[in-house]
Order: structure tokens, then C-alpha cells, then sequence
């Protein structure tokens, strides 16, 4: 009897997308696959491709509904299981894309004390290696922080550029001043005497509320109102499909909404 390799079968099943792999990374992910590319793992990426498998189930169960349920046209049961796929894929890959945005901004919350941290390493040392090293030896909590760390002690092993690595480094920040703080570690001056993240947060904290309040209205509220009038001028009386399609947008409207929040932060 010939023997099944069962983690074999289920790695090539969690492998396995529909869709090109690419093409669903990036509509996906969007800016934050190359933003925050770091803070993206393997787990992330099976979450999308079954994400992506299930949008076409998704997508043929939902017409099937409309067009012999409700007993639509065609082309309008087509029209609306494209908008519910289409919303389905955005919105559940929005969880896994706020997520990413969460780490990284965990990430960055922690680099005002650890580039400082890193800096006065520095003017004890005077040496970039060595400053890593200790601050690993005093035991970073964060994971991100410690792999992050631990690549540049292996590049540099490796022989690489030593300016070369913390400049590309450096890169991994979102708030400029962290980058260029981090960029000139080996000056004499790259405190940061001031945390910018705090008032950057609260301000963006505000003018999301702003935003979200606008967003909230015109596509949960005015959005279904309009279709409904709409429809009540193609369809017939006691279609039910004039009751429908608005609730679709209504359900959705919520979650997209969450799906744009997050995209104003990861932004």
C-alpha cells in the first residue's frame, strides 16, 4: 500500500490560488506589500489565496441566489454577484491587511526609545555591530525588532556595506524623522529629543472620525437610498429585488467602511 504524505498534500492545497498569485497580492494588499512588506508572513499569504478561492465560490453561489430566487435578468444577477464578490474579496482581505498595518504601527511606536537607545550604544561603542549586539543582549521584547536586528548582524557578517545597510535600514520607518534619525546613527546628533508619532496619531485620529462620518452617510445611507429609487423606475412593483440589491450595499457599507479607515492609515 502506497503511503499518503498528508503534510505534503496540505501544503500544496494552502499553495494552490485561482487566481495569480501576484494579481490577488497586490489588489489585496495594495501599498501595504511594499510599505510594509516586513511585518507580512507566510500565514498572511494563505489567508489571501483561500480568501481569493472562495471569492468565486462566493461569486457563483450569489448568482445562482439572485437570478433563480428572485427570477432577475441576467445580466443584473451578474451585476450584482460581481459587486457582492468584489466586496467580499476586499473586505475580508482588509482583516488580514489591518493586521499588517497593526504590526507595523506597534513597530513604529517603539522606535523613539530604541533608536535612542541605539544611539547612546553608539557613543559607547562607537561601533554600529557592537551597538546592535548590546542591544539585543539586553533583550528586545519586540520579535520585529529582534529579526530586524539580527538581518543586519547577518549582512554584516556577510561582508555587506555597513553604510549601505543602515541607510536601506532606515527605510523600514513610515515617520520620516525615524528614518533619517536611524540613517545617521553614527552622528553625534541623531536624538530624537521629541516623540512626533504621538500628535501625528492624534491628529490623524481626528480627521479619520472626520472622514468616516462622510464615508458612513454616502455609502450606507444615501448610496441604497439612490439604487432603490433607481430600481423602482426598471423593475417592476413587487420585485423583490428592489429590496435586495440596497441591502446588499447596506450590509457592505459597514465593512467597507472599515476597509477604508484602514486604508487611510496604511496611507
Amino acid at each position: 500500500m502506497k503511503a499518503v504524505n498528508y503534510a505534503q498534500s496540505g501544503s500544496r492545497l494552502t499553495q494552490f490560488s485561482i487566481f495569480p498569485k501576484r494579481i490577488l497580492y497586490k489588489v489585496a494588499l495594495g501599498k501595504v506589500e511594499k510599505h510594509s512588506k516586513f511585518f507580512i508572513s507566510e500565514t498572511d499569504y494563505r489567508y489571501l489565496r483561500l480568501i481569493g478561492n472562495s471569492t468565486l465560490l462566493f461569486f457563483v453561489v450569489s448568482f445562482v441566489l439572485f437570478y433563480y430566487v428572485t427570477m432577475i435578468n441576467v445580466l443584473i444577477a451578474l451585476l450584482i454577484s460581481s459587486i457582492a464578490s468584489v466586496s467580499f474579496l476586499f473586505v475580508l482581505s482588509d482583516y488580514i491587511r489591518s493586521k499588517i498595518i497593526n504590526r507595523h504601527k506597534k513597530f513604529e511606536e517603539k522606535a523613539f526609545l530604541i533608536i535612542n537607545s541605539l544611539f547612546i550604544n553608539m557613543i559607547a561603542t562607537q561601533s554600529f555591530p557592537h551597538s546592535l549586539e548590546l542591544l539585543l543582549a539586553k533583550g528586545i521584547t519586540d520579535k520585529y525588532y529582534t529579526k530586524y536586528f539580527q538581518d543586519m548582524l547577518y549582512n554584516l557578517n556577510l561582508g555587506e556595506n555597513e553604510d549601505e545597510i543602515i541607510n536601506n535600514g532606515g527605510k523600514i520607518f513610515l515617520n520620516k524623522q525615524y528614518e533619517v534619525a536611524f540613517q545617521n546613527i553614527k552622528n553625534e546628533n541623531s536624538f530624537i529629543e521629541s516623540d512626533p508619532e504621538f500628535i501625528i496619531h492624534v491628529r490623524k485620529g481626528i480627521k479619520l472620525v472626520e472622514d468616516n462620518i462622510v464615508i458612513f452617510i454616502a455609502v450606507s445611507c444615501l448610496l441604497p437610498l439612490v439604487l432603490s429609487m433607481v430600481l423602482s423606475f426598471l423593475l417592476p412593483a413587487d420585485s423583490p429585488t428592489i429590496f435586495i440589491f440596497p441591502l446588499l450595499y447596506a450590509v457592505f457599507g459597514t465593512l467597507i467602511l472599515r476597509f477604508m479607515n484602514n486604508k487611510s492609515i496604511g496611507d
